[in-house]
């Protein structure tokens, strides 16, 4: 992994398994770097979709990537609490100022109450073929949602809503903010 240290800017690419670019936020602010993960704030970010369409995030969010999970996950601040948004995704690299990773299109939408639901089944069936999947990776990420599922319901780590929002606490106090 490059040099990436808190307080960094970094772009955020999301490929698909045939190598296309998907999707792109502009401009996270890195808040924590390690050789296993990496805290990424997105606050305001404009995020690009490969059709062109292009939007602005609404709530702060603070965005955790792992070099050893297949997955990331995006803690967002909404007025009835904290939601997450898991992305079932390979482990990250950092090229070029940009975080890159895989999204294999499966996603967990977790409610501030600890209820989630698994969301976009039929993308990730209807590209396990047209992109060839492996064996291997379709296990993974299925391997993946249960380690998540698990995760959620101990409230554990960025599923813990007092962790967080110490963490958001922690980077408004930073002088990393806007």
């Amino acid at each position: 992994m490059e040099n990436v240290k808190p307080g960094d800017k970094l772009l955020v690419h999301a490929y698909k398994h045939n190598g296309n670019l998907y999707r792109s936020w502009d401009s996270g602010i890195v808040l924590e770097s390690s050789e296993k993960h990496l805290i990424l704030i997105n606050q305001e970010v404009l995020i690009t979709e490969v059709t062109g369409r292009k939007w602005k995030t609404n709530e702060p969010a603070i965005w955790f990537f792992f070099k050893d999970y297949w997955f990331n996950v995006i803690c967002m601040f909404k007025d009835s609490g904290i939601n997450y948004y898991c992305n079932l995704a390979s482990p990250f690299i950092v090229e070029s100022e940009t975080i890159k990773y895989i999204d294999y299109d499966l996603d967990i939408k977790v409610f501030n109450d600890g209820s989630y639901k698994i969301l976009d089944l039929k993308e990730f069936n209807r590209n396990r073929i047209s992109l060839k999947y492996t064996r291997n990776i379709i296990e993974t990420v299925w391997e993946s949602i249960d380690k998540l599922k698990k995760m959620i319901k101990e409230k554990k780590d960025f599923f813990d809503h007092d962790y967080v929002t110490k963490l958001w606490e922690w980077y408004l106090q930073s002088g990393f903010a806007k």
